[in-house]
């Protein structure tokens, strides 16, 4: 099974190695966001990208990571610079945006960098939406682009709300099924507030997403119960035994989530040209040298067509006041989607952005290899 290959290994020893050894002098780093980004850039860069690529990438990931969408943020950097490498990742595409009807728009991102051509396709998007009141965008051709909420938060600080999505290779298992089929297929949701930050769902159709399950091997760390099937199709928190994700709603329920991945596949696939996730090469695996050929899908939405728009602000700002108002079990508050990651951002604005120290190492490697100067360092986090 696909994850299987990936995650292999003597599980609980893994663990314990990665703790007792890779993590001995400090859990992670802390540095000021800004200097992440740019560290960042220069990475891509280094790994040969275009200086637009690679500032597509390094936007992309620090804003999810500040955001502690860490599964998504800046970790990731290693698979980008080993795709450019490999040949998986154009360096310098010629993306390609065709309007194919007044409200309908094409990206063909030439295999390069998903983060650029979901960011070109966010600024096309909304331009169709400001003539048209919506606009649909399909991205064809395109590789991984990060955390899928980085793209329709850029459109909700401008005022607009966009719903996305992404395809992705099989890693999660139908409901009831023990190898897996689908993507982790991701939805995301953005509105804009009038005062304060935009509401933002962000959210996989599978239990977790696998970033999580990586980063949970990074840190030396179980998986929570029923996210995860091992090579026989049974449960596990093992985070080296798992072999496929479990859809949204877990071992009973997990029906749901499986229904929402067929939706993101069908917009992702058939309406981009692209294969769906089973017929999708591994993100994970050894060989990189493939064109990826991701299907990204977004809604824009110029909210003053639909009300005017001080009126959408007024309701806007009625839903989130009233369900921020729910009454909570004790010691917790109702949240709207979006407040932890806005809490996160806040504080890590302040402290800085942490990295954990499995993937601080590996930037250090190709920080070295590329000639470029690591961040400075603010914090760290002992791990005795």
């Amino acid at each position: 099974m696909q994850l299987l290959k990936v995650f292999s290994g003597t599980a609980g020893s893994a663990v314990k190695k990665i703790k007792e050894e890779e993590m001995e002098e400090f859990d992670g780093v802390r540095c000021r966001g800004e200097a992440v980004e740019s560290f960042v850039k220069s990475l891509v860069a280094g790994a040969g990208a275009s200086e637009e690529s690679a500032a597509a990438v390094a936007r992309a990931l620090t804003d999810a990571s500040m955001r502690a969408v860490d599964t998504h943020g800046v970790r990731l950097t290693p698979h980008y610079l080993r795709g450019l490498k490999a040949g998986r990742i154009k360096p310098n595409p010629t993306v390609r945006i065709e309007r194919l009807s007044p409200a309908v728009v094409h990206v063909d991102a030439d295999d390069g960098l998903g983060h650029l051509a979901s960011y070109r396709g966010i600024e096309a998007g909304i331009e169709v939406a400001r003539e048209n009141g919506i606009a649909a965008v399909a991205i064809g051709r395109s590789t991984h682009h990060g955390a899928t909420g980085v793209y329709t938060l850029t459109a909700a600080r401008q005022g607009f709300a966009a719903l996305g999505m992404t395809n992705a290779d099989a890693i999660v298992a139908p409901h009831d099924g023990v190898k897996a089929f689908f993507g982790t297929n991701p939805i995301t949701f953005a509105v804009p507030a009038e005062s304060g930050n935009p509401l933002l769902l962000d959210m996989a159709t599978s239990s977790i997403p696998l970033n999580r399950v990586l980063l949970r091997r990074d840190t030396g760390t179980d998986l929570p119960p029923e996210v995860a099937i091992d090579g026989k199709g049974e449960m596990t928190v093992d985070p080296f035994a798992a072999a496929a994700l479990v859809p949204l709603g877990g071992a009973n329920y997990g029906y749901k989530g499986a229904g929402l991945a067929v939706m993101v596949d069908m917009l992702c696939s058939a309406f981009t040209g692209m294969l769906h996730g089973a017929r999708l090469p591994s993100f994970a695996g050894d060989d990189v040298t493939w064109p990826a050929r991701l299907g990204h899908f977004f809604i824009i939405f110029d909210t003053g067509a639909f009300q005017p728009r001080q009126a959408f602000a007024n309701r806007v700002a009625e839903f989130l006041a009233d369900l921020r108002g729910q009454p909570a079990r004790p010691g917790e508050s109702v949240k709207a989607p979006g407040d932890p990651e806005w809490a996160a951002l806040a504080e890590r604005t302040a402290n800085g952005l942490p990295i954990d120290a499995a993937t601080w190492k590996t930037l250090g490697e190709f920080a070295q290899s590329y000639g470029c100067a690591v961040p400075d360092v603010i914090a760290t986090t002992s791990a005795h």
